[in-house]
């Protein structure tokens, strides 16, 4: 029998994933708003639009076009593309600049992007990473680029804690000062000058109430509002724990360490070892150390 159309129901299915329609959305972002090179929210926009226009995409709404971090894929704009495309069902493709602008979490941003194209039929696509994700090759080339831009994530934190460890050591204060302090010098950490502000005045007058009229946290925070600070007891008894106050730095980045601090000192160290004393007793425990 030289016809076999009768036959063609036993044929192996085509099981490469089809893809119907030309709509596309368009996803930009950064991370910092001082980019300004070709991965700027404008630039990448221009890029993107042009690469659809190449493709006889039709645009049919733009996502993103704000700072956030893609370490994690919790991002508001990030949400509300993804909702967007699971309720229209009319989205084809996700056009990006590059895969890291789309998600650095790895292995998190490749499973998105293929649930995506396995259960909504929508396709990733990079501006600078020409592939096919519908092949098994181009998908393998996908995730790897998203693994790539987990480990660059992953050596720019390393990077940035190592200098924060650094300044911590050598006096400064890396993060934001704690309640009761402000840095008159806005710009690179080892110009700062943090002095002790207003509200700085009333959780010293707080401090010596603790340890020379041994008031409890309660009362301080009601003495504290008579005076304009509102505060409530957790907060005051982080910031009496905190030797910030008698100008000494401690972090998670440098643990075991007790670090000479380079800014205002608000109470002395007897001071503060008092307070502590004090909160431990009325705790039932062992005074902590320093």
């Amino acid at each position: 029998m030289s016809n076999l159309k009768h036959f063609q129901s036993f044929a192996a299915k085509d099981k490469s994933i089809q893809v119907d329609g030309t709509n596309a959305v368009i996803y930009t972002r950064v991370s910092d708003i001082s980019q300004q090179d070709n991965t700027s929210l404008e630039s990448q926009l221009k890029f993107c639009t042009l690469h659809a226009k190449k493709r006889g995409l039709n645009i049919v709404q733009h996502f993103g076009g704000k700072y956030e971090s893609a370490k994690t894929d919790d991002r508001k704009e990030f949400k509300r593309m993804l909702k967007y495309i699971k309720q229209s069902g009319s989205v084809s493709y996700i056009i990006v600049y590059s895969y890291e602008r789309f998600s650095r979490s790895g292995i998190g941003g490749a499973k998105i992007a293929d649930d995506l194209l396995k259960e909504h039929g929508v396709v990733t696509i990079s501006v600078t990473q020409e592939l096919d994700p519908t092949t098994s090759s181009g998908s393998f080339q996908q995730n790897i680029l998203f693994l790539f831009g987990q480990m660059d994530n992953e050596l720019r934190r390393n990077k940035t804690i190592t200098a924060m460890a650094e300044l911590y050591r050598k006096g400064f204060t890396p993060r934001q000062p704690p309640k009761g302090y402000t840095n008159l010098v806005k710009g690179k950490a080892v110009d700062q000058k943090i002095v002790v502000n207003k509200e700085g005045e009333l959780l010293r007058k707080a401090f010596h109430w603790k340890a020379n009229k041994q008031m409890g946290n309660s009362d301080i925070v009601r003495e504290l509002k008579k005076l304009g600070l509102k505060i409530d007891k957790r907060r005051l008894a982080e910031i009496f724990a905190n030797p910030y106050y008698c100008g000494l730095l401690v972090s998670t980045l440098i643990p075991g360490e007790v670090i000479e601090g380079n800014h205002q000192k608000m109470i002395s160290r007897e001071l503060f070892l008092k307070v502590n004393n004090i909160v431990s007793e009325s705790r039932k425990s062992n005074p902590h150390p320093l």
